[in-house]
């Protein structure tokens, strides 16, 4: 039979509980025993002791022993030193609730009263001394262990004593079962709250949460899990907004394509040049666009391969930079300076950095109104190699700011989809900026366009 774990730790707690409460029982019990032995041994002590105490009064009265001799007053000298009733027992043995085997003997082993009918190495001396003066002793044997709850009593005693261990050992079973199974639901709950909320994950729900309610080790997973769904949630909510933005990003070029090539089948259009440019130029850009997310996933699971090489120069790149970019800027109406001073030389991969900052200048070109200005600048921080590329108007709004590096993330009507781009290049830049343990950062330019704010250290993190 397959046992669930609630049915699991309710067994193991109560046959824990069990065996205390046996192992407790039996050391109670074992206490008992002794206990009351040496109990029953002390009281016959002090019975030789009595009986004792008593003889030496009798003989200091007497001067001898003659007063003790007869059965009737040895009998009556055991009686006067006994808590026993009257008619129990037998002085010459031990019976039930008499005394133990015992004789009076004088200095010389004589036997006086008593018994020694039975024979046994075990018999213990008792010297009977007056005035500095042996003058008998008192041989007695105690009786063993297994005879000592001789009396009625004494065995109603231990019967009572018996059957109250066996009540309470049968009471603490039933409150360990009790408290066994409230322990058991109390340690389960909360792992079959994260089992019903794991199969709710598992199901494609990532709203669920677990309520935590302590601080240990369970309300640490409690708190893992609903950080977990969290992450969970927010993916899947970028992987629809992405499959959206991916599908209608493929929409519009290949809606023209479409459109274009229909046309041409129709005889409504001639393949001129310009019509096949027209379909070149679609096909560019979905070409340009499948490139980007295929860099982007490389660059998200960590596999775009970076070269990153020491005494790399930030202003010979910058330069180059210029170089491609100027006349294309130009043939636009923008205006593009550079002011790059010599800089120390860093640890990064000249190709993806001549990618990321070619990125940012492309955007400017693509969005930046004619006539107006781009800009590059960089200098030396204490923090590392900072670049700020500005452009002229038009500008974007705060709240938009912090959005543009993410991907196919744009503004309308300032950077409208009608402008082209495929809306992954400044993401692609901050993967770049972010294997360099750089920043990339959007902010207002003094241009009235956007600045883009990129910071590169000079030494890697070892």
């Amino acid at each position: 039979m397959r046992l669930n774990l609630f049915l699991k730790l309710f067994l193991a707690i109560l046959a824990t509980s069990i065996l205390l409460i046996v192992a407790m029982g039996g050391a109670i019990r074992w206490s008992f025993d002794r206990g009351f032995v040496d109990y029953r041994l002390e009281r016959e002590q002090q019975r030789i002791e009595s009986l004792a105490s008593f003889l030496l009064d009798e003989y200091e009265q007497q001067g001898n022993w003659s007063f003790i001799e007869g059965r009737s007053r040895w009998w009556r000298a055991l009686r006067a030193t006994s808590n026993e009733m009257p008619g129990h027992g037998d002085p010459r043995g031990h019976g039930q609730g008499g005394m133990p085997f015992i004789a009076l003997v004088d200095p010389n082993d004589k036997f006086i009263a008593g018994s020694l009918s039975r024979q046994n190495s075990g018999w213990i001396r008792h010297e009977l001394v007056q005035d500095g003066t042996t003058i008998g002793a008192l041989l007695y044997n105690p009786p063993p262990s297994i005879e000592l709850f001789d009396s009625a009593a004494e065995q109603r005693f231990e019967q009572q004593q018996l059957q109250a261990t066996w009540s309470i050992a049968g009471l603490s079973v039933l409150l360990a079962a009790l408290v066994s199974y409230l322990l058991a639901r109390l340690l389960l709950e909360p792992i079959q709250r994260m089992a019903r909320a794991t199969r709710q994950v598992a199901a494609g729900d990532y709203s669920v949460r677990i309520p935590t309610h302590s601080q240990d080790e369970l309300g640490q997973l409690a708190q893992d899990f609903n950080a977990m769904a969290h992450s969970l949630a927010a993916t899947e909510k970028l992987r629809l907004a992405l499959v959206a933005d991916i599908s209608h990003e493929l929409r519009t070029p290949l809606a023209i394509l479409q459109g274009e090539i229909e046309a041409l089948l129709d005889g409504l259009r001639q393949p001129t040049p310009e019509t096949l440019q027209s379909l070149k130029q679609e096909v560019v850009q979905l070409n340009q666009l499948i490139n980007d997310l295929h860099m982007l996933s490389l660059a998200d699971s960590g596999a775009l391969e970076f070269d990153l090489q020491p005494n790399t120069s930030l202003r010979a790149i910058l330069q180059r930079c210029y170089d491609a970019y100027h006349p294309r800027l130009e043939a636009k109406g923008l205006a593009l300076s550079i002011d790059v001073p010599e800089l120390p030389t860093l640890q990064g991969d000249i190709t993806r950095l001549n990618q990321l900052f070619s990125n940012v200048l492309e955007n400017s070109l693509r969005y930046t109104h004619a006539p107006g200005d781009v800009r590059i600048q960089a200098e030396q921080q204490a923090d590392g190699l900072h670049v700020f590329i500005d452009d002229s108007a038009p500008g974007v709004a705060s709240e938009h700011l912090p959005h543009l590096c993410e991907r196919l993330y744009r503004v309308d009507p300032s950077r409208s989809r009608a402008l082209g781009g495929s809306g992954l290049g400044l993401a692609l830049c901050e993967r770049i900026a972010h294997a360099h343990h750089g920043t990339i950062q959007a902010q207002h330019s003094p241009l009235g366009g956007v600045r883009i704010h990129v910071m590169l250290p000079l030494r890697q993190p070892s």
